[in-house]
């Protein structure tokens, strides 16, 4: 807490910029609001983007939503979700595993979710990570969201919004460089075919190459994400996105691993080889948007997703010679693996009143089917053995797999099959009453769904049985506005996953997963708009989780029973805007005790859970000058502390999962004008070794780096 004090008294010792700031925003009945300035800073969101359905601006929705702007992850020179972007949300946390291809999100003690314009994209390893060139904005929805789906965990979800045509001309481009060979460009082409807003465009380009602070390792990505809107009348508007991606690596994590404990191998030490396999993703995804004003106040919207992804690569893993400490013996893996995703989601939204009384409905189908296939079999050959604190590079060629080794086998030992697929209606009337002074939200969601999974493969010729379940879940909210820039709010909200398991006599276990969120929280926005603050309070319960019964009640065989439980409890504040004019804060603390609180062994009772960290506190200033001789130069500074940080590895890990505390720094100094600016950002100030890991059952340790101090330089043209 010390370093939190400190650079909380640096960080309050500067003062604000000033730079013209202009509002554009272009509104329509049948639309989400688009927020398309050029020249100004856009820190606070005033209204949740379209994709999320909801008809109420943040501060009188009934629940914590968190939006995070293009212009913030500008300033911050942040190029995808896995570098940072949670920082700017109250307990919002990325926890490692594959980070170079996918980010694992966690909040209010457990992993959420990945929605990209309002519909749910997760999928095992995935999906890649969003890219900061196509993102418009991201929402972090905390806790259950029934308005947007019952099946997942109740933790909540984040919304990548892309960038779509805004029909004006509004082009730019931007080179960014920085350490470790860093060269990116991007395109961003906006503009009108058919004025009259009857055809407008959006070209999205981004090209990158880097190396990594570890040896051995580059990534090369590209993006092509053209997009257009149609309007044939002024009540009918069409929007059809394509993403395409492509991204090559050498690993898709560098993990290190030592008996003598975290951190005791130098920042820069690699145990990928150069001659392994690397590894190439193609991401293809298409979104089509149908919106149609019906009536005054009336709209029926129709969304389509349609994602394929694939994977053609390889992965190493390792284990330490049990004769020297000091020698780990890698073996290698394949990794073929493809995706696909089909996403229909349906609704009518509008409003009526009844007297003195306005009604907001939503009512709708949604339907998703989620496949993800991959073969993980091991290569016989091998092993590969290093020595950790001098490791030699350069594996025999000849004795690695051919390409034969590196396809989808269906009959692979470890082939994964697994899916979700549901079929869900919901409804939902907010009630405004005394000029909307008190909102009452009734709703409710009924959803069936199945997942399932063969992992390893099944005996040739068996079937895969699902997990099915249907539920129905309520969702009840409540909020009152003190005055017009002040609210309060509660929300009772529910989710489940179908699960399954052998119970004792080898009786089927049907009971799904389920989770319910209970919170209240206040929000208020100040000085006329221009920063906001949000407080909440919540307690998590994750029931019938599948547990260990006794054997011995059982003839000594092994079996599970539905009773573990999880609960979450936690405060959570965010201050986001512009405090005074020119001087734009993001500072957020959140408090999350999450923890098992019902086990059949009492050793895991009280056991916090995976992924939590109990505190996580951020801090982000940004400040431009206005006048006199620095006009346009700003500076730019945050930190980010996480305390009380447990691994992801599980309850049932025999091992300590506790992690040291994580302190982060940022510094940046910038320029910008009408059309020009220039940005140059040092990152891990302080120089400290950040990492996260796990300890794993036979005593050893695992982690992942993050980068060492290093800087990037942005440079942009607006046209």
């Amino acid at each position: 807490m010390k370093r939190i004090t400190i650079g909380a008294a640096l960080l309050t010792s500067m003062l604000s910029f000033a730079q013209e700031k202009k509002d554009t925003i272009k509104s329509n009945d049948i639309e989400e609001v688009v927020v398309s300035g050029r020249y100004y800073q856009k820190y606070k969101l005033n209204e949740v983007s379209g994709s999320l359905r909801i008809q109420t601006p943040i501060l009188e929705l009934p629940q914590n939503v968190q939006s995070v702007s293009s212009q913030v992850l500008a300033d911050q020179i942040t190029l995808n979700m896995s570098e940072g972007i949670v920082r700017n949300v109250s307990g919002a946390r990325k926890v490692e595993h594959w980070d170079n291809v996918y980010s694992n999100v966690f909040m209010r003690g457990a992993s959420i979710a990945t929605f990209m314009n309002g519909m749910n994209v997760s999928s095992t390893w995935g999906p890649i990570n969003p890219d900061a060139s196509i993102i418009d904005r991201i929402e972090f929805v905390k806790g259950p969201a029934g308005f947007m789906g019952s099946m997942g965990d109740p933790a909540g979800f984040y919304n990548v919004v892309t960038k779509k045509p805004t029909g004006k001309f509004a082009n730019s481009v931007r080179f960014t460089t920085g350490s470790y060979n860093l060269f990116r460009g991007e395109a961003d082409l906006d503009g009108v075919l058919v004025k009259d807003g009857v055809l407008d465009y959006r070209l999205n380009l981004m090209g990158s190459s880097n190396n990594s602070w570890v040896e051995n390792d580059k990534t090369s990505k590209i993006i092509v994400a053209p997009s257009i809107t149609f309007r044939p009348t002024k009540t009918t508007t069409f929007t059809a996105q394509y993403n395409y991606q492509y991204l090559k690596f050498n690993q898709p994590g560098a993990y290190l691993m030592s008996n003598d404990g975290y951190a005791s191998l130098n920042v820069h030490t690699n145990f990928n080889d150069p001659n392994f396999k690397k590894t190439e993703v193609k991401d293809q995804s298409l979104f089509l948007s149908l919106d149609q004003k019906l009536f005054k106040d009336w709209v029926w919207s129709t969304q389509y997703a349609y994602m394929d992804l694939n994977y053609d690569g390889g992965s190493w893993w390792g284990t330490f010679d049990p004769a020297n400490k000091n020698v780990l013996n890698r073996t290698l893996s394949n990794w073929q693996a493809k995706g696909k995703n089909h996403i229909f989601q349906t609704y009518v939204r509008g409003k009526l009143n009844t007297g003195n009384i306005v009604h907001k409905i939503i009512a709708g189908f949604d339907y998703g089917d989620r496949k993800y296939n991959a073969d993980f079999s091991s290569f016989a050959g091998g092993p590969f053995p290093i020595d950790i604190y001098n490791v030699q590079y350069g594996v025999d060629p000849t004795k690695l797999p051919s390409s034969d080794f590196y396809t989808l086998n269906t009959s692979a030992p470890f082939y994964n099959d697994q899916g979700v697929k549901y079929t869900s209606y919901y409804a939902q009337d907010q009630i405004e009453m005394f000029d909307n002074k008190l909102r009452l939200t009734l709703a409710g969601r009924y959803t069936s769904g199945k997942t399932y999974a063969a992992y390893p493969n099944l005996s040739p010729g068996t079937p895969i049985v699902p997990d099915t379940a249907g539920e129905f879940t309520p969702r009840v909210g409540i909020s009152y506005s003190i005055n017009e820039n002040f609210s309060a709010y509660g929300i009772y909200d529910k989710t489940f996953v179908p699960q399954s398991g052998t119970g004792i006599h080898q009786t089927l276990i049907t009971d799904p997963f389920r989770g319910q969120n209970i919170e209240f929280g206040l929000k208020k926005d100040w000085f006329g708009g221009r920063w906001n603050s949000t407080f909440a309070v919540y307690e998590i319960r994750r029931q019938n989780i599948l547990v260990a019964g006794n054997s011995n009640e059982n003839g000594g065989v092994a079996f599970q029973v539905p009773t573990g439980e999880q609960r979450a409890r936690g405060f959570e504040t965010d201050i986001k805007g512009e405090i005074i004019k020119g001087l734009n804060i993001i500072i957020n603390y959140a408090y999350t005790d999450a923890k098992t609180v019902k086990d059949t062994d009492p050793t895991r009772i009280g056991v916090q859970s995976p992924g939590n960290a109990k505190n996580v506190q951020n801090t982000w200033v940004n400040y431009r000058f206005e006048n006199g001789l620095m006009k346009g130069f700003g500076i730019s500074a945050g930190y980010q502390y996480q305390g009380g940080r447990q691994s992801w590895y599980g309850v049932s890990a025999t091992k300590d999962q506790s992690l040291p505390d994580y302190f982060d720094t940022n510094f940046g100094v910038s320029y910008t004008a009408k059309k020009f600016d220039v940005n140059l950002m040092l990152n891990n100030v302080l120089n400290k070794k950040l990492y996260s890991g796990y300890r794993g059952d036979a005593g050893e340790y695992a982690w992942i780096y993050n980068a060492p101090r290093n800087w990037r330089l942005s440079i942009g043209y607006k046209f």
